[in-house]
């Protein structure tokens, strides 16, 4: 998975990362809670094509993703 951190932002996201093995992938997201401090892990609803997932990755786009939806992911540990 290729991983980029993310600058401060009003969501806590500070995390996103890309399978930049397959053709298609789901984005996902890793914050930290604003009221506890634990670490959360989400993914797009939405599958993604290579090149619009790297695009969105490097200008590190991650409210892109809440026009099709996020939810917890069962990846984690990634960062």
């Amino acid at each position: 998975m290729k991983v980029k951190k993310l600058s401060p932002n009003g969501r806590n996201m500070i995390a996103m990362g890309i399978d930049d093995k397959k053709k298609k992938t789901k984005i996902y997201l890793h914050a930290i809670s604003k009221t506890t401090g634990e670490k959360q892990w989400y993914e797009s609803k939405g599958i993604f094509t290579q090149s619009t997932a790297v695009k969105y990755f490097y200008n590190g786009q991650y409210a892109q993703l809440f026009a099709q939806g996020i939810q917890r992911s069962d990846e984690t540990g990634w960062y």
